[in-house]
């Protein structure tokens, strides 16, 4: 094994990006999100094209 002095450690590169569970968590959570606002979205187009919205 060879040893690398400090130059080069600070332009070594490496490392994976492992997949944790949070991050399966927080990518579905976004999805979600915009899911829902797609949604929202929609339903206020489909009211304002028929002419159907709520009286005040």
């Amino acid at each position: 094994m060879q040893e690398i002095d400090k130059e080069e450690m600070m332009i070594t590169i490496g490392g994976g990006v492992s997949v944790t569970g949070a991050m399966i968590e927080a990518i579905s959570g976004v999805i979600q999100v915009i899911f829902g606002i797609g949604q929202a979205v929609g339903g206020a187009i489909r009211r304002i094209s028929s002419n159907q919205l709520c009286k005040f």
